[in-house]
C-alpha cells in the first residue's frame, strides 16, 4: 500500500510533468492560453467535434429531407417513395438523437477533466508562491480564482472551442451543397454567412472589458463575504453589522450595474446575429421565388433550398449563443493563467541535503540585507547574526524592527538581496525546498488548525505518526489535560480554524505538531503576550520541551522570554544593535533597556488596572 508521502510525491511529480509541459510562453493569455491546454487533450476534442458535426449536420440533413418529403406530398408522389423519405429522415433524427448524446458527453467530460487539471495546477502553484507570494493576496480573491474563474471555463471546453470548429467547417460545406442547386443561391448566401460569423468581432474589446469587470467586481464580493464571515466576531461586538451589510450591497450593486452592461451587449449581439440569419434566409428565398419564375429552378427545390440555406446558420447560432459570455470566459482565464504563470518568490534549484539525523544545526545570517520591493526601505540592512547549534536566541526589538522578517527569510519565504544564511554551513539556496522544510519546523503566532479532528490536525505534520508517538507529543506539548475533556478525545472535530479550542490550548496543539516534526531547528513567534497567566505558564511549559536539543530562534514579546532564551539579539532599524544575555545587555545596550523598560512599565498598567 501507498504511503501518503509516496502519493504526495507521485502527484508533484505528475502535476509538474504534466504542467511544465504545458507551460505558456510569456503573454499568452486569454484564448491562447486556453487553446494550448486544450491542444494536450486533442484526440477527446476531435471526437467531440466529430460528433457535434454529425449532430448538425443530420439536424440539417433530416430538415431538407423533411422539406423534400413535403413536396413530393404535394406533387402527388407515390405513397411507397413516401415512406421511404420518411423512414430516412426518422432516421436521421435518430441519429442526430445519437450525436447528441455523444457530443454533450463527450465534451462535457473533456471540460471536466481539463477544469480537473487546472484545479489542481492552481493547488500546486499557490503552494509554490506561497506564503511569500501570498503575503498581499485576499482570501476571497484566490478562493474567486479556484472555484469561480476555473469553472468559467467550462463554457469554453464544453461549448465555445467545439462551435469555433463547426463554425468553420459546416457553413461551408452547406454552401458548397447550396451550389449544387444553383451557385446564385450560394453567391447570395455567402455575405450573410461571413456577417453572421464576424458578429462576435463586432464589440469583442467592450466584451473584454466588460467581462473583466464582472470577473473584477465578483471578486470583490467573495472578498466582501469571506471578510465579512471571518470577522462576524468584531462586527456583531462593534455594532458594525449595519455598515458591513451596506459595503456589501453597494459591491452587489456595482456587480449587478456591471452585469446589465454585459447583458445588454450580449443581447445586441444576439440580435444581430438573428437578423442577420433571417436575412440570409429571406436573401435565399427571394432569390429563389425569382429564379423559379424564370424557370432556372425547379419549383420543388426552393424549399429544400431554403431550408439548407436557414441550416447553414445552425453551427454560427449556436456559436453566438455563448460568445455572448466570451469576454467573462477570457478574463476568467487571464485570471487563472495569472496564478499559473507567477514565478515562486524564492527559485527551488537547491540539491544539497543533509543526513538523515543531522543532529542541532548552526543557524549564520552574513551581512543580510532585505526590502520587499526594488525601490522599498532596506527592512534589514548588513545583518550579521550566528545562533549556535542547541542553542535558543530570542529577537527583541520594536515593532518594524526586522523580527519577523529575519524569521521569514530562515524559513525562506523570501531571498536576501545582499549576503546569505547559512544553515549547518550550507546556504539556504543550495538546499531543495523539502529538505528546507524538514529541517526547519515553525510555530506561528496566529496557528491555524482544518475544521478537522484535532488528530488530523496533529498527524498533519507527521501523516501516519500512530498513537503512541500522537500521545507522547500531546504530553510532552502539555495537549493531554485538556484533551481528556473534549467529548470525543482525539477525534474530536475543532471547529474552522480551531474555534472549539481556546488561544492556549491552539497554541499547545501548534507545539505538540512541531515536536511530532522532530526538526533540528525551530522558529518560533512567541505569542503568550495574548494569553492569561496560566496558559502562559502551560505554553512556556511545552515550549521548553519542545526547545530541547534544537537550535531555535524565538521572536520575543515577553520579558520571561528574553530571561530564558540563551542569548537576545536586538534588532534596531534593521540593523543588530548588540548580542549577549539578558543581564549583560541591560547593563551595556541602550535600545534593550528601553525596550525592557517599556515592557515593564505596560505590565505594571496592566496589573494596576486589574486592582483597580
Amino acid at each position: 500500500m501507498k504511503t501518503v508521502e509516496q502519493g504526495t510525491r507521485e502527484l508533484r511529480a505528475n502535476e509538474s510533468t504534466r504542467w511544465q509541459a504545458d507551460r505558456l510562453p510569456p503573454g499568452r493569455r486569454g484564448v491562447a492560453g486556453l487553446l494550448h491546454v486544450l491542444g494536450g487533450h486533442r484526440r477527446a476534442f476531435a471526437l467531440s467535434v466529430l460528433f457535434g458535426a454529425l449532430n448538425q449536420a443530420s439536424g440539417i440533413a433530416a430538415n431538407v429531407l423533411g422539406a423534400v418529403t413535403v413536396v413530393k406530398a404535394l406533387t402527388g408522389t407515390g405513397t411507397g417513395t413516401l415512406w421511404w423519405l420518411a423512414a430516412a429522415t426518422l432516421g436521421l433524427v435518430v441519429l442526430r438523437a445519437v450525436a447528441t448524446w455523444l457530443e454533450a458527453w463527450i465534451s462535457h467530460e473533456l471540460s471536466f477533466r481539463i477544469l480537473a487539471d487546472v484545479r489542481q495546477w492552481l493547488y500546486w502553484a499557490f503552494e509554490r508562491i506561497a506564503p511569500g507570494g501570498l503575503v498581499r493576496a485576499r482570501t476571497g480573491d484566490l478562493a474567486s480564482r479556484t472555484l469561480h474563474d476555473s469553472e468559467s471555463l467550462e463554457i469554453f471546453y464544453a461549448h465555445t472551442s467545439i462551435y469555433i470548429a463547426l463554425a468553420a467547417t459546416l457553413p461551408p460545406v452547406a454552401l458548397v451543397a447550396l451550389a449544387f442547386v444553383d451557385p446564385r443561391l450560394a453567391l447570395v448566401l455567402l455575405p450573410w454567412l461571413v456577417a453572421s460569423a464576424s458578429v462576435p468581432l463586432w464589440l469583442r474589446s467592450r466584451g473584454r472589458r466588460q467581462g473583466r469587470r464582472v470577473r473584477e467586481l465578483t471578486a470583490r464580493i467573495n472578498v466582501e463575504v469571506v471578510d465579512l464571515v471571518q470577522g462576524l466576531r468584531e462586527t456583531v461586538s462593534f455594532g458594525a453589522g449595519e455598515r458591513r451589510l451596506a459595503d456589501l450591497a453597494a459591491a452587489g450593486d456595482r456587480l449587478a450595474r456591471a452585469q446589465h452592461r454585459q447583458a445588454a451587449r450580449g443581447g445586441l449581439e444576439t440580435a444581430a446575429g438573428g437578423l442577420l440569419v433571417s436575412g440570409g434566409t429571406l436573401a435565399v428565398l427571394g432569390t429563389g421565388v425569382w429564379l423559379v419564375s424564370r424557370d432556372a429552378l425547379p419549383v420543388e427545390w426552393l424549399a429544400p433550398a431554403v431550408v439548407l440555406a436557414a441550416g447553414a446558420f445552425g453551427p454560427i447560432t449556436t456559436l453566438l449563443n455563448v460568445t455572448r459570455v466570451w469576454g467573462i470566459t477570457s478574463s476568467a482565464a487571464d485570471r487563472v493563467f495569472d496564478v499559473l504563470e507567477t514565478p515562486a518568490p524564492v527559485p527551488d534549484d537547491g540539491r544539497i541535503t543533509l543526513p538523515p539525523d543531522p543532529g542541532p544545526l548552526e543557524i549564520v545570517f552574513e551581512g543580510v540585507g532585505f526590502r520587499y520591493a526594488d525601490d522599498g526601505p532596506w527592512v534589514l540592512d548588513g545583518v550579521d547574526l550566528t545562533v549556535p547549534a542547541g542553542t535558543t536566541v530570542a529577537l527583541a526589538g520594536v515593532t518594524g524592527a526586522g523580527k519577523s522578517t529575519l524569521a521569514h527569510l530562515l524559513l525562506r519565504w523570501f531571498d536576501p538581496q545582499r549576503g546569505r544564511i547559512t544553515l549547518g554551513g550550507v546556504d539556504l539556496r543550495d538546499l531543495p525546498r523539502e529538505e528546507l522544510t524538514r529541517l526547519v519546523g515553525h510555530v506561528p503566532q496566529d496557528v491555524f488548525l482544518f475544521h478537522d479532528t484535532l488528530a488530523a490536525n496533529l498527524e498533519l505534520a507527521a501523516p501516519g505518526a500512530g498513537d503512541a508517538r500522537l500521545r507522547r507529543a500531546c504530553d510532552d506539548a502539555r495537549v493531554t489535560p485538556f484533551l481528556e475533556r473534549l467529548p470525543d478525545g482525539a477525534d474530536t472535530v475543532v471547529g474552522e480554524r480551531g474555534a472549539r479550542l481556546s488561544g492556549g490550548e491552539r497554541q499547545r496543539v501548534a507545539v505538540a505538531r512541531a515536536l511530532l516534526k522532530d526538526s533540528p531547528v525551530l522558529v518560533l513567534d512567541e505569542s503568550s503576550s495574548q494569553l492569561d497567566v496560566l496558559s502562559e505558564r502551560e505554553v512556556q511549559t511545552a515550549l521548553e520541551r519542545v526547545r530541547a536539543g534544537r537550535t531555535t530562534l524565538v521572536i520575543a514579546h515577553r520579558l520571561s522570554t528574553l530571561r530564558g532564551a540563551d542569548l537576545v539579539a536586538v534588532l534596531d532599524q534593521g540593523r543588530i544593535a548588540d548580542v549577549g544575555s539578558h543581564a549583560d545587555l541591560l547593563a551595556r545596550c541602550a535600545p534593550y533597556r528601553s525596550l525592557v523598560q517599556a515592557q515593564a512599565d505596560a505590565a505594571a498598567l496592566l496589573a494596576a488596572g486589574a486592582h483597580g
